[in-house]
């Protein structure tokens, strides 16, 4: 007869890195002003492999012109959070609100898809 492996053991543990909640209401704070301002319409949550992204779109057939980035354990910075704009990186820290205050400053510049009348 054959050996039995229990493939667990020999399985690479995934660590899985998420928003809590505190985090998760300062992002949806900052989304939901840029909303109200017509500048941003779509957002994206993504579960990676050490990492947990938050992405936000000006409407849903574009790619991503902001990211939130938290490092999981797997990384050197863990525990640190990366802001991106159209994937370049603007900020790294290890409090949220000051990616999340580079995010809103360069949103400003940005100009809305519509404009209001």
């Amino acid at each position: 007869m054959g050996t039995l492996f229990n493939l667990a053991q020999y399985r690479k543990a995934k660590s899985v890195v998420h928003f809590d909640r505190t985090e998760l209401m300062q992002l949806m704070n900052t989304y939901s002003r840029q909303v109200a301002s017509g500048a941003w319409r779509d957002y994206a949550i993504d579960h990676l492999d050490g990492m947990a992204m938050f992405s936000i779109f000006r409407s849903s057939h574009e790619t991503a012109i902001f990211t939130v980035i938290k490092l999981g354990a797997d990384h050197k910075n863990a525990g640190h959070f990366v802001a991106l704009h159209s994937g370049e990186k603007i900020k790294q820290s290890s409090e949220i609100q000051n990616v999340l205050d580079a995010v809103e400053k360069r949103a400003r510049k940005v100009v809305p898809l519509f404009k209001s009348r």
